[in-house]
């Protein structure tokens, strides 16, 4: 298996990284620790090596979206595995566009599955496509901030960011 590229730029609320395979494509992404992204990629993923990445066309684009230009994200591409189920619900959320929230709800009505509010819930939080499969932009039915896999303070920092809350 091929080396994956672990692309770091740095962001208002902390250091962003993107693992990218050698096809370009992002494979995870988010903040934190590298080492704890890398144990969110699927298990046949995790036994490839990585090496740092100095410098990243898909860097321009994280830097160009906290600059404010809500198409940056879109230029990226990128891969998440799951069950036919996941995948509805990634692409939902890929759907919610910038500025804009939903609740569980209406991400599992919009997923095909308005019972599996629970399910939808569980899936945002298997997001490995941080920032990309905008799941910050999912909330509770009373409009709350919810649960975010980096804390709230980041999902309120990046709601705000692109206007959907004041």
């Amino acid at each position: 298996m091929s080396m994956l590229h672990v692309i770091t730029t740095s962001t208002p609320v902390g250091e962003f990284h993107m693992i990218i395979d050698q096809k370009d494509v992002v494979r995870a992404s988010g903040f934190g620790n590298v080492d704890d992204l890398v144990l969110r990629l699927p298990p046949s993923l995790r036994s490839a090596g990585t090496t740092a990445s100095s410098s990243h066309a898909y860097s321009k684009h994280i830097q160009d979206y906290f600059a404010g230009d809500k198409d940056a994200l879109r230029r990226i591409v990128y891969e998440q595995d799951g069950s036919d189920f996941q995948r509805q619900v990634w692409q939902a959320i890929a759907q919610v566009d910038h500025g804009k929230t939903v609740s569980y709800k209406q991400l599992a009505e919009a997923a095909g599955n308005a019972p599996a509010i629970r399910a939808a819930g569980t899936i945002c939080g298997l997001n490995r496509l941080i920032l990309l499969v905008p799941c910050h932009r999912i909330l509770k039915s009373d409009g709350s901030i919810g649960s975010y896999l980096y804390g709230p303070a980041i999902k309120e920092f990046l709601l705000k960011h692109e206007g959907a809350i004041a």
